[in-house]
This record gives structure tokens, C-alpha cells and sequence, in this order.
């Protein structure tokens, strides 16, 4: 009877084990970072495919901002990269530095483009994490 009990205690503990690592982790389907250096205006990062094969938001977190005079803002503007045809804008987001998110965005290739800027004319982001 005792080694039926810890048997079964050893299925159980198993199968809890199996059931906490065998679950897929919750975050961003893909994320890259990078650096901004002495962009001007209308510069475009490079490009991303978001699969949205779940839903988590489209983010650019600067870190590190500046400017070569002093920044204020700056202006970040999405667009879905469209192969025959005209690219199109997703949204424009204004900060002095920080998280940039627009939302869960439909399956496409994306980018961003910096727009303007508060100061100077040269921007820079000692880090850049894109995730989607």
C-alpha cells in the first residue's frame, strides 16, 4: 500500500513538473536591439517581420537620448512595409525618450521612421529594443 501511495506521489510530481516547464513562456514573438547614431530627420530603422502570432504590442524603447544641441522630443512613426505599393503609416508617437507602443499590429514586414525631433540636427539613442 505505502509504495502505491509514493507511486502515485511520483506520477504526480511528474506531471506537475512536465506541465510548469513544458509550458511555453509568455512573451513577444521577436525583439532586436540596436543603437541610433547621428540620424537626421526621415531616417527609417531597419526592417522587422511581425508573424502576430500572438498579441503582444509593437514597441521601440529609446534609451540614452540626445541630440547635438538640446533635445526636447522625439517623433516616432510606424509603417507597414507594402511590397507593390505605397508603405503604409501606422501612427505617429511623440516622446522625450522612452517607450514607444502601438498596439497589436496585423501580420506584415514593419518599420519606423523618426520624424522630428526637439533640438539640434542630429539625434542619437544609446540603445534602441524593438519587440513584437
Amino acid at each position: 500500500m505505502r509504495q502505491r501511495i509514493r507511486k502515485a506521489a511520483a506520477v504526480m510530481t511528474g506531471a506537475l513538473l512536465i506541465g510548469f516547464v513544458g509550458s511555453p513562456a509568455a512573451h513577444a514573438e521577436g525583439h532586436k536591439t540596436s543603437y541610433i547614431k547621428n540620424w537626421t530627420q526621415f531616417t527609417e530603422s531597419s526592417r522587422w517581420t511581425d508573424r502576430n502570432t500572438d498579441s503582444v504590442k509593437t514597441k521601440v524603447k529609446l534609451s540614452g537620448c540626445g541630440t547635438d544641441s538640446d533635445f526636447r522630443f522625439a517623433t516616432l512613426t510606424l509603417y507597414k512595409d507594402i511590397s507593390w505599393g505605397r508603405d503604409k503609416k501606422v501612427k505617429s508617437i511623440t516622446h522625450k525618450c522612452g517607450t514607444y507602443t502601438w498596439g497589436d499590429v496585423p501580420q506584415g514586414k514593419y518599420y519606423f521612421t523618426l520624424d522630428g525631433f526637439g533640438g539640434g540636427g542630429r539625434f542619437w539613442a544609446k540603445k534602441v529594443v524593438i519587440s513584437w
